[in-house]
């Protein structure tokens, strides 16, 4: 009888976990349009009612809702409070900035990938799509679609030009699966006969899914150091960039998934891994540098986890050899990406100038050995530096005017206390060689994507390196955070309050950017 008890209260708690959530979401609905017209009242002299106004009340009234009621969640279950914020604050992202391209980097390329994709069944491009693609520098220039007026006349214009039965350019193009959450947003958008902009919208929607998913699954691996990988991944660039047409999220995601996996392994020394889950691991690094694969190096971290990790010895041998075989063949593809004529061997990008030649750059590396060290070294110095810390915190391209976020400092603030104190004795766990091999593959990566950018983008024997922007420094920052911390620190602090800050400073610090440079306006 009380085993019959005991088993229909378990059962009762998931009815009554649910019904809580729903309340808190009625609630905090309710509760936002009352203060999204309270504000439109006292700030914006009576306008009418804007969503993208609204849902930036109501994210931070849910998540307040939530964290207060479900404090446990936050403190024994971080994947999970993760989840819901990277999707609450994406969301806001993805809803409240103008429904076009122009806004990350390269959006239009990314857009026109996935939109291609999204037609493999009926191939065609529409007005409405082939608008986006000709017309993103009003955006990105003229900050068009910003303000309420213009926003709704492109709207108006978009959904007007989107005919399906009056397609006109047909063009295909190879399978990238790094595009396919985005792909299959804009697909579900024109079966359920969307408005095109709001197909648009559901399209980067759905990227923010995908990455949230991993974000999910990447944090439940550690046992230790999940507030460091919750930062990082709420960083406003990350979550930015998550919201937009772009592959930066499937490569930093990915990447955060194999070293969680890979750190979550050697802080349990008594488990034996098994072969799926070694699968598992190298499988999330050789996806996470399919569109980038200057950053396969680091798949060699997995090559040092300790023998007793391993079931038997012939498993172990298999399993390394088959890392070490992706690493080489990610290089090798690398390589003949700048040897072959066509791919980036011949002619660089036009956007370097005049003077760029790859081979004729390699050539110039070769001959001045050490007048190219010089330059990198003194590059990297500088791009990785506390002061230009801002540009991969908070840079967030064409939608924060080509400037950081005002957020940009407290950002760094939080990462850094974060990155030293939470902290376990589980850590202690991972072995100096193993941080170290981190370390050093962290920064043979930066090599290879500076160097990338000298050979395709900077002219031949510039003392500088030119394009290399700050997101390349993404997939790396989780990974060196945690390795440079001392698990001899451990973080005795109430977690409901301590994960509860930090997640609550990452929330507001997107939103505000989110309300300064878009909602403001309308």
């Amino acid at each position: 009888m009380k085993q019959a008890i005991s088993e229909g209260r378990q059962a009762s708690r998931v009815p009554a976990g649910a019904k809580k959530i729903l309340l808190v979401l009625l609630a905090s609905a309710a509760l936002s349009y009352g203060l999204e017209r309270l504000a439109a009242f006292l700030f914006y002299r009576g306008d009418a009612f804007y969503f993208g106004r609204y849902i930036a009340i109501f994210a931070c009234a849910e998540m307040a809702g939530l964290f207060f009621c479900f404090r446990d969640v936050v403190a024994k279950r971080v994947e999970i409070a993760v989840f819901v914020v990277v999707l609450s604050v994406g969301t806001v992202y993805a809803a409240a900035l103008p429904a076009s391209c122009g806004i990350s980097w390269d959006d239009e390329w990314h857009y026109y990938y996935p939109m291609l994709m999204s037609h493999v069944l009926s191939p065609g491009i529409t007005g409405a799509e082939l608008y986006y693609i000709e017309n993103f520098t009003d955006t990105a220039l003229d900050r068009e679609g910003y303000d309420r007026e213009s926003q709704e006349k492109l709207y108006q214009k978009v959904d007007g030009l989107y005919q399906p039965d009056k397609k006109g350019l047909v063009d295909r193009t190879w399978p990238r699966p790094y595009y396919l959450p985005a792909a299959f947003g804009l697909w579900l958008g024109r079966v359920a006969n969307l408005p095109y902009h709001m197909t648009f919208i559901l399209g980067r929607w759905m990227n923010l899914l995908f990455y949230a998913c991993l974000s999910f699954l990447a944090v439940r691996r550690l046992q230790s150091g999940k507030m460091i990988a919750a930062v990082v991944l709420l960083l406003p660039f990350n979550i930015f960039m998550a919201a937009s047409y772009s592959y930066d999220p499937w490569v930093t995601a990915w990447f955060l998934y194999g070293f969680c996996f890979y750190f979550g392994e050697l802080q349990q020394p008594e488990k034996k891994i098994r072969t799926w889950e070694w699968l598992c691991m190298a499988l999330a690094f050789f996806l996470g540098a399919g569109p980038k694969l200057l950053y396969i190096p680091m798949m060699l971290a997995i090559l040092f986890l300790p023998k007793e990790k391993f079931e038997s010895k012939k498993q172990r041998r298999a399993l390394l050899l088959l890392a070490a075989g992706l690493t080489a063949l990610g290089l090798g593809a690398m390589g003949l990406s700048f040897a072959l004529p066509g791919s980036g061997g011949g002619v660089g990008d036009v956007r370097g100038g005049d003077g760029v030649d790859p081979m004729g750059q390699i050539a110039y590396i070769f001959s001045h050995p050490l007048a190219y060290t010089k330059i990198l070294l003194s590059f990297l110095a500088d791009y990785v530096s506390p002061q230009m810390a801002s540009q991969y915190m908070g840079y967030l391209h064409y939608f924060t005017n080509l400037q950081p976020a005002p957020c940009s400092a407290l950002m760094l603030v939080t990462l850094m206390v974060v990155g030293f104190t939470d902290k376990s004795r589980r850590d202690l766990e991972v072995s100096v060689l193993q941080r170290g091999v981190t370390l050093t593959l962290s920064f043979g990566v930066l090599c290879l994507a500076a160097t990338s950018m000298y050979l395709a983008f900077t002219e031949v024997g510039n003392d500088e390196i030119l394009g290399c922007q700050y997101r390349y420094i993404a997939p790396v920052i989780f990974p060196v955070l945690y390795c440079i911390g001392s698990g001899r620190i451990e973080n005795r602090m109430r977690r409901e309050y301590y994960n509860g800050a930090a997640l609550a400073v990452c929330a507001l610090s997107s939103i505000t950017t989110v309300w300064t440079y878009a909602i403001d306006l309308y």
